[in-house]
Order: C-alpha cells, then structure tokens, then sequence
C-alpha cells in the first residue's frame, strides 16, 4: 500500500522545480488530515490524506490551462490509490520510470 511515508519518500524528493508546503489539520472533512500542496510554473494542486482513509489528489496544469486530476478515494479502495498515486507520479515527473 502507497501512503504519506511513500509520497515523502518516492514523490517530494524528486519535485525539485516545486515548491512543497506541507501541513497537518487535526480537523478535516473526514477526520484529521495531512495536506500536501505543490506548485511550479507549470502545474500545481495537492495531496491529500485523511485519518480516516480517504486520499485525493487534484492536479492542475497551468501551461494547459486545464485540470489534469482531481480524484477522492475512499478509504476501501486501497488499489485504486496505489494506481492514483502512480499516475500522479507519472504526471508530475514524466522522466523518470
């Protein structure tokens, strides 16, 4: 299973034309929530995870001028955020396999 310990790992560390900010919520929608918002001159949006489960991620291209991703997985579908968190990775960093 993909979860915040994979993002910081596999993700952050390579988004170096991005700026990261990272905060936590005791209090979100569907419990407490680890938000990760990202930001380059080319595309920008967040991760998001929650207590409870729940993952979304909403991706936006600014060159495009249109949104990319913008997906809430619930806390039962495990391998469809494995698959959403690798297509994000694909997205954000095209180079590398």
């Amino acid at each position: 299973m993909k979860d915040l310990g994979w993002v910081q790992k596999n993700l952050i560390p390579h988004l170096i034309d991005y700026t990261i900010e990272c905060n936590y919520y005791s209090e979100g929608d569907f419990g407490s929530l680890y938000a990760i918002t990202f930001e380059s001159s080319q595309k920008g949006g967040y991760i998001h995870f929650w207590g409870s489960g729940w993952f979304g991620v909403d991706v936006y291209d600014y060159e495009k001028d249109e949104e990319v991703l913008n997906v809430l997985l619930e806390d039962n579908e495990i391998e469809e955020q494995d698959q959403l968190l690798e297509k994000l990775k694909k997205i954000l960093l095209p180079d590398m396999e």
